[in-house]
């Protein structure tokens, strides 16, 4: 399953500087038809030719490996909340706004919600949610809310009347992170706002809010079954524990200016995630491009890339995105980026929202406001997802009323140096 968008990101101090950037491009890599002719026009790049691929393995979680990711470094561990695994019943400190049933009842369902006031994620999601109480709670599914803040933040947020007037549940406040320790921690992230839905005391699904009205709906008509999602959810938690492990070398790459390390610990977690080649790949050459700033490494690895994965729309169009969006890239070739996302859009039929996006975005990179405000304008027409949609408008806009040109290097920021004020804004990501 994948998100809708990555809203969960929050940059927690100068070291982090490339997380956004890296983290970003990891989405998952899926099978896409054989690639048709691009069209010949004159503004088209060459195609990048197709190469016959072996058929990816299955989804599993013991996948054989070559013998030099054998000798990895990096080992995959599974985790121990996933759909299927049984929990404990939320024993939080106390409970506001009402108190819930005492344990898992049998049959009952729980909608889980693990939020904070502050959280303007968790905000976005809140209509979504309410349209869920409105619709399941009359059917008997129990919801609860869980937060770590103190209880007079909570009680104060209560308090509002446009609160109150949504909140028809009861609201745990969990200052021993019971609940994170329970549920986050045992899938390898810690994000909010996420829901888990529970029943019989297993889990049956978790991910973000706006995600949990088709799980709940097949659970509530009694045809969910946790385990044909098992082993993605175990896979994207392994993952998700790979990515945390970069982040960490990344942070003390920029401390030390080393990045040795940081590179063969990617080489070795794509070894042990043949199922993420292309995505881990794709990290590699973002790191590469960017904060390692070795440009002439990364866009051989950037190039070698496109010509495994010529026929995965997803992964052409990331690598564009990654060219075109790389805040700290101080060498961006956007004739590469350009040809990518030309065969992206080629592979889509010019019917895929993301890549006409992105090739809206090199358009505006290489000078030419006309075909970026064209291209964009097909991106909205085809897209349905509000979040994506907002983006996009927003972009429309720039494209509009500012100059055209490729995004500013920005350095990377050193551990507790300020963020000068002077400095240029990002550009938005629209992964």
């Amino acid at each position: 399953m994948k998100s809708k968008l990555d809203r969960w990101l929050v940059l927690r101090g100068a070291g982090l500087t490339i997380v956004v950037v890296v983290i970003g491009i990891l989405v998952s890599q899926s099978s896409t038809p054989p690639p048709p002719k691009l069209p010949a026009k004159s503004d088209s790049a060459p195609a990048l030719a197709p190469i016959p691929l072996a058929p990816p393995p299955p989804l599993g979680l013991n996948v054989p490996v070559s013998p030099r990711a054998n000798k990895s470094i990096y080992q995959r561990k599974l985790p121990t909340v996933f759909p299927g695994s049984k929990t404990a019943y939320p024993a939080v400190k106390s409970w506001l706004n009402g108190a819930p049933t005492p344990g898992y009842q049998p049959g009952k369902i729980y909608f889980i919600e693990l939020f904070a006031t502050t959280c303007t994620h968790c905000e976005e999601a809140a209509p979504e949610v309410d349209k869920m109480v409105r619709d399941f709670q009359p059917k008997g599914v129990e919801f609860l809310a869980i937060s770590k803040e103190e209880p007079e933040k909570i009680t104060a947020w209560l308090a509002k009347p446009e609160i109150q007037a949504r909140t028809k549940f009861p609201i745990g406040f969990d200052p021993d992170q019971w609940a994170d320790r329970t549920l986050q921690i045992g899938t390898f992230k810690d994000f909010t706002p996420r829901v888990f839905l529970v029943k019989d005391s297993i889990i049956q699904w978790f991910g973000h809010p706006t995600d949990a009205e088709g799980p709940l709906a097949q659970l509530v008509a009694g045809t969910w079954d946790p385990s044909k999602v098992e082993a993605e959810f175990k896979l994207n938690s392994q993952v998700e524990q790979a990515k945390a492990r970069i982040t960490s070398t990344i942070t003390q790459a920029e401390k030390s200016g080393d990045w040795g390390p940081t590179l063969k610990l990617i080489d070795s977690i794509t070894d042990a995630f043949p199922e993420r080649q292309a995505s881990f790949k794709s990290q590699k050459f973002a790191v590469l491009i960017g904060v390692a700033n070795m440009p002439v490494e990364g866009y051989a690895l950037g190039k070698k890339i496109a010509a495994e994965n010529a026929s995965d729309l997803e992964t052409l169009r990331v690598l564009s995105r990654t060219t075109l969006n790389s805040q700290f890239a101080q060498v961006r070739d956007l004739d590469f980026a350009m040809e990518l996302a030309l065969a992206a859009d080629a592979l889509g039929n010019g019917e895929n929202a993301k890549a006409a996006e992105v090739v809206a975005f090199a358009y505006f990179s290489k000078g030419d406001r006309e075909k970026a405000i064209e291209h964009i304008e097909r991106a909205i027409r085809l897209q349905t997802e509000d979040g994506f949609l907002k983006l996009y408008r927003e972009r429309l806009l720039k494209y509009q009323t500012t100059e055209p040109g490729p995004v500013p290097y920005i350095p990377p920021m050193k551990p507790g140096v300020p963020v000068p004020v002077t400095l240029p804004p990002s550009s938005p990501a629209i992964e």
